[in-house]
């Protein structure tokens, strides 16, 4: 057999194992060595064949409580196997559980229960009564292990387990043996020369002129895994956007995840009675309101938007807006609340800027809905633009995330006119995906804000796109914090174009 170079904390581990198998604790303190040491050199000497492992499974019971049956028979027998019912009701109470232990004895056999002068009387019928069930309780106290109880005793037992009765604990060792190959390793061992170079070895190599002989190195033993730090995919894909949107042109923004409703729904000209608004689809901050939000302004010019389309020619909802309802509180249902407050701030000057951030649905969570979600979205500010530019823009945007082609069909929403949605096409996987909306801001959206000029916008979600990319089929394992998958997983790969 060829030597197998061993590591001096393999020698030792095996040196304590010549005696027998041992158990994983009885190696550690055999040896000397830590219990990270021994785990990891049992793990390399397995790996070698020298030694082999064993999981053992040990059940231990422990005694919490007394069955109530057992005090039940008690006091039928002190006083002669025959009581009323109203009697043991009475001295055992219902908190020692009473009905449960006259309902077992009866099922079991070891009473009857016959109709006396003064009521309900309780027999004694069976001698043994609970004979069995005490012997099992002793012996349990004793410490008795699983192995030694007997077939008989097994449903008695089991029962107690369930009632809470008994304590059942489970004990997993693993027991350690060393091999044939172990034993000859060791043998071998003594003679496989000095584990290292030291100043002190050197200089009697030099004084003596003798040759000295090193430990060989086993270059064919597997290294340990190693798992470095690596950015949850949803960061890599929100760098990769943010990457994408900045090589266009683009500037960030940012803003609060708590809006009022009136940036997140009325500046976008949506109803105040619209469904999008109700508590099934909106999380509200519970008492709360913006007091700062008053009915001037642009408050105003919004409001009038909404009741008679103000100066854009619209005949707007024709309701009665109301301020109350657009102070409420909301966790933001979109990132166009940042990016309709971009719109205003921006005085009417060509802007381009996006947001990639959390939003918030209450939606009924599946394989592919979220209540907390990402979403990428944008604007383009500028004179003369229209759906052209628009399409040119989203097909430009995708093509740099690796989409070679993008689907736009008409569609509707309250705050854009006209409107399209987005599907793109991923060839790595050969699927086309629903990924948001677009359009122009209506002018009842912009012309409140002092913004004249056309407003390219759109939105679009972030997981769907991820899902695609790394080909999962539930949303939800995104977020399960699996270790296993977030190790493992295949890097998303920059899919970004020169251009």
């Amino acid at each position: 057999m060829e030597k197998t170079p061993l590591h001096p904390i393999e020698r030792k581990v095996l040196a304590s194992l010549t005696g027998g198998p041992k158990v994983f604790d009885a190696v550690v303190s055999s040896s000397g060595l830590l219990p990270d040491q021994v785990r990891r050199s049992i793990s390399w000497l397995s790996s070698k064949g020298l030694v082999t492992t064993t999981e053992v499974t040990s059940v231990e019971f422990s005694v919490r409580g007394s069955p109530p049956e057992l005090a039940f028979l008690e006091t039928l027998r002190d006083h002669g196997g025959e009581a009323s019912v109203a009697f043991l009701r009475s001295a055992l109470g219902e908190d020692r559980g009473f009905s449960a232990a006259m309902g077992r004895a009866v099922s079991s056999g070891w009473v009857e229960v016959k109709e006396g002068i003064s009521g309900q009387l309780v027999v004694l019928t069976d001698k043994d009564a609970g004979k069995a069930l005490q012997e099992l309780i002793a012996f349990l106290k004793k410490g008795a292990r699983e192995e030694s109880i007997a077939p008989a005793q097994k449903d008695t037992l089991a029962d107690l387990v369930k009632r809470g009765l008994i304590e059942k604990k489970e004990t997993k060792t693993v027991s350690v043996t060393i091999t044939h190959d172990g034993e000859e390793a060791l043998k071998s061992a003594e003679d496989q020369g000095f584990e290292k170079l030291t100043p002190e070895l050197l200089s009697s190599i030099r004084a003596t002129g003798i040759d000295v002989k090193l430990r060989p190195i086993d270059v064919t033993a597997s290294a340990p895994e190693f798992h470095p730090g690596r950015r949850h995919p949803v960061k890599e894909i929100i760098a990769e956007v943010r990457d994408a949107y900045l090589s266009m042109g683009f500037a960030e923004i940012a803003g609060d995840s708590v809006q009022p409703a009136f940036w997140n729904f009325d500046a976008l000209f949506t109803p105040q009675d619209h469904p999008a608004r109700d508590l099934q689809d909106t999380f509200y901050v519970k008492g709360m309101r913006d007091q700062k939000i008053s009915r001037s302004g642009v408050v105003a010019n919004v409001a009038a938007a909404h009741e008679s389309g103000w100066q854009t020619g619209s005949k707007g909802w024709r309701y009665r807006w109301d301020v109350e309802e657009a102070r409420r509180l909301v966790l933001r249902t979109h990132n166009t609340a940042v990016t309709i407050q971009a719109t205003r701030d921006s005085g009417g000057a060509e802007t381009r800027v996006f947001s990639v951030a959390k939003v918030y649905r209450n939606e009924s969570l599946d394989y592919k809905h979220l209540a907390e979600l990402h979403q990428m979205e944008g604007i383009v500010i500028g004179e003369g633009l229209n759906l052209r530019n628009l399409m040119g823009v989203l097909t430009k945007f995708y093509g740099k995330l690796g989409m070679s082609g993008v689907k736009l069909w008409p569609s509707y929403f309250p705050y854009t006119e006209p409107s399209m949605q987005v599907m793109v096409y991923y060839d790595k996987v050969g699927k086309w995906l629903e990924m948001g909306g677009s359009g122009v801001f209506r002018p009842e959206v912009t012309w409140p804000l002092g913004v004249k000029k056309p407003v390219l916008a759109w939105g679009c979600g972030l997981e769907r796109l991820l899902m695609l990319r790394l080909e999962m089929e539930d949303i939800r394992d995104l977020y399960n914090n699996d270790l296993g998958w977030l190790r493992e997983r295949k890097e998303i790969a920059s899919t970004q174009d020169s251009v």
